[in-house]
């Protein structure tokens, strides 16, 4: 046996699910890092330990990998939050631990970058459409069911609740998203300090959505 032959690496035989979990994962760890803009196959590759044809292969281009990260991260945060109402005892946690945990994800993992960058290029996110209207209808039950216990003894009008309840998680959304993608800036502009920009908004805005 040669000194080459020795010492050439063991081929890990994958299969096709384990080789695109294995490269979205190292495209999350390359995403936290630099942003959606860093994304490219030779850096990814590098991270998984796998040959650039390899994830032309699996996933065909860098903007087919960017898409398949996108809607990885989607349905994960859908796998969370369903997770979160499940486990408590009412549709929409009194905790606050949907919410937070919205901000998680699109936030503190670079994922509303990723997300603004796909959705600006005209990339099509339709993959898990039906089981995201469906945890909408989930979370828009939730929500409407938190206004009324908020209101307590005042009546609330069943139009009115649900229309609330729409504004609330568009609310959510485009606050978690713009957050992600402009947050620390905007907080050095402001001076906010330490976790006054996390945490502490985080509190902050759950205190006032009902």
């Amino acid at each position: 046996m040669t000194a080459t032959a020795a010492t050439k690496p063991k081929r890990i035989r994958r299969s096709p699910a384990e080789a695109r979990a294995l490269i979205l994962k190292a495209a999350q760890t390359r995403l936290k890092a630099v942003g959606p803009e860093g994304l490219q196959i030779k850096e990814i590759a590098a991270i998984a330990g796998v040959t650039h044809s390899t994830i032309l292969h699996h996933f065909g281009s860098a903007e087919d990998l960017r898409v398949a990260l996108a809607e990885n991260m989607v349905e994960k945060l859908l796998d969370d939050i369903l997770r979160v109402m499940d486990a408590g005892e009412t549709v929409f946690p009194e905790d606050h631990s949907v919410l937070f945990r919205v901000f998680e994800v699109l936030t503190d993992d670079g994922n509303a970058r990723l997300l603004a960058w796909t959705m600006l290029r005209g990339a099509d996110l339709r993959a898990g459409e039906d089981t995201l209207m469906a945890l909408f209808d989930k979370i828009h039950a939730g929500v409407v069911q938190a206004i009324r216990a908020a209101a307590g003894d005042m009546v609330v009008k069943d139009e009115v609740a649900e229309r609330q309840a729409r504004f609330i998680i568009y609310l959510v959304a485009t606050t978690a998203v713009g957050d992600g993608i402009a947050g620390p800036y905007l907080a050095r502009l402001i001076g906010l300090e330490g976790t006054e920009a996390t945490k502490d908004f985080r509190d902050w805005f759950a205190a006032r959505l009902f």
